[in-house]
């Protein structure tokens, strides 16, 4: 160990830790001669703690002080919506490659750093943006989301592979434009746009693996509900094994028809109010499914699926893990579900939560039609409720959600 230099051995032990576990050891960075950027460079740098991110003036810093605080960074962050970054600066280093290294990008008070993010998104080798904001929705800071969204838009396409943009403002669903040319996306994820117009846009990306659409917010749902038949836009991204839908209200097989003819693994519909029957004999042709969940709460209007319906979910064979919230009348209606071999996790929420002799009659149904069940788990957002227990082999757990929840299936 004495033929080791101390600064590769740290180097080695510190390249495996994240910020949360580098700061559990407790270790005194001067004592043991930490100080030095590079032993944190596998770690997210936060530009907007940097000085020379800040000043406009670079000749104040050296070259080699640069360098090593973005020596083989990968991750840059910036979470702090009061600091003034310098444009000028920023500028400077990605022309003359100081972040050339850089693959990922994230930016929390979007509105705030706009003339940094249009530098940013120049960055040549860039495969992962995010873009967050929380802003009022008063229109001049709608204004600057809608110009950042331009400067997406006018990135090169060749590099960017994962995007997520969650606005709490509301954006006119026409501004999705600026997605058209970014045809290597393999991950989107969309969030505080008015989906009733625009979904055209992302028809050329043919690339996509997962798609995440909301339309509008938690805090805003827009006035006109999404066109399902816009949906039919998506038939040509072949690629997709990840969907997530939600306040898609009024589904009907032919807004999930797209989905039938590639090998979809997940689909999850939230606070999709007011979902059709007819979705159940669509659903039942997405034959390679492994999880699909179906979230609402006690706040959306759910038609409940008929028993006939919901045997058209015999067909996923390969279904590993299947959520129902609100959405059955009668817990009785899964003793259909006998095509379900592989399920192994069933998440379940009802009006009224069962009482433990009702509770009983379900596990005995779900018991004796569904063999290869593992887990149990009933969601309440009765914060009083709380069970955990094995009947016959199958573990049961109360989970405890409330509406806006992230629910974890």
């Amino acid at each position: 160990m004495r033929c080791i230099s101390e600064d590769l051995i740290w180097t080695n032990i510190i390249s495996y830790l994240d910020v949360d576990d580098f700061k559990a050891l407790r270790l005194s960075s001067k004592l043991l001669g930490l100080t030095d950027p590079k032993f944190g460079s596998h770690l997210t740098l936060r530009i907007d703690k940097v000085p020379f991110f800040c000043d406009n003036d670079l000749r104040n810093f050296t070259e080699e002080m640069i360098h090593k605080w973005l020596f083989k960074r990968t991750k840059l962050i910036i979470n702090d919506r009061h600091v003034k970054l310098s444009a000028i600066a920023i500028d400077y280093l990605v022309s003359h490659g100081f972040l050339d290294s850089i693959t990922n990008v994230a930016v929390y008070d979007s509105h705030c750093h706009r003339p940094a993010i249009e530098h940013l998104t120049r960055l040549p080798n860039l495969q992962s943006l995010k873009l967050v904001d929380q802003c009022e929705e008063e229109s001049s800071e709608t204004e600057e989301l809608e110009s950042i969204l331009l400067n997406v838009r006018n990135m090169s396409s060749s590099t960017l592979l994962n995007l997520d943009v969650d606005f709490d403002s509301v954006l006119s669903g026409t501004r999705l434009s600026f997605l058209r040319g970014l045809d290597k996306l393999n991950h989107l994820r969309l969030r505080g746009f008015d989906l009733s117009d625009g979904l055209c846009n992302l028809s050329s990306l043919n690339n996509l693996e997962t798609l995440l659409l909301c339309h509008g917010n938690f805090f805003s749902s827009p006035d006109d509900d999404v066109n399902e038949k816009d949906l039919t836009d998506l038939v040509g991204l072949r690629k997709l094994t990840t969907v997530h839908l939600e306040g898609f209200d009024c589904l009907s097989g032919i807004g999930l028809a797209p989905f039938c003819t590639i090998g979809l693994k997940s689909l999850v519909m939230k606070h999709c109010q007011e979902l059709s029957e007819e979705c159940f004999p669509t659903l039942g042709k997405m034959t390679s499914l492994n999880a699909l969940h179906i979230v609402n709460s006690a706040c959306d209007d759910v038609n409940p699926i008929p028993r006939d319906k919901l045997e058209h979910l015999n067909t996923l064979s390969e279904l590993n893990c299947l959520s129902l919230f609100y959405t059955l009348d009668d817990p009785a209606d899964l003793q259909v579900l006998l095509g379900l071999s592989s399920l192994e996790t069933l998440n379940l929420a009802f009006e009224e939560d069962l009482d433990s002799e009702e509770l009983e009659v379900l596990c005995t149904i779900l018991v004796q039609n569904i063999p290869s069940l593992k887990l149990l788990r009933m969601f309440s957002e009765n914060h009083d409720m709380e069970y955990d227990f094995e009947y016959l082999g199958l573990q049961v757990e109360c989970c405890q959600f409330r509406f806006g929840d992230l629910v974890f299936v």
